[in-house]
């Protein structure tokens, strides 16, 4: 198995590319770590998902420089917005530290 990370707004190369598409192509291997899952199971875990992960639009005051830098990130620059807004909501001391 390979294992790469790209970051956001990242584009994989063509090296990374033909290693995807021909993963594509082999078989999955199941183990007890990671087993099959129903179809009960895959339709209870989409609606799980989907009820966490539903998006809602809000307009957000920040600094031209702060902006300049998250858009810096390139796309999916609002969704990384989102994950940290998340993270600090779930982590009440680093919202400590701020406020």
């Amino acid at each position: 198995m390979v294992k790469e990370t790209l970051k956001v707004g990242q584009k994989p190369t063509k090296a990374q590319l033909k290693e995807i598409y021909a993963a594509e192509k082999r078989p999955i291997t199941y183990t007890t770590l990671a087993p099959q899952l129903t179809d009960k199971e895959l339709s209870e875990f989409k609606k799980i998902n989907a009820e966490k992960r539903k998006k809602i639009p809000c307009t957000l005051r920040i600094s031209k420089q702060s902006l300049d830098w998250w858009k810096s990130l390139g796309g999916g620059y609002t969704a990384a917005m989102a994950r940290i807004l998340e993270d600090a909501q779930n982590h009440p001391e680093i919202l400590k530290k701020i406020i």
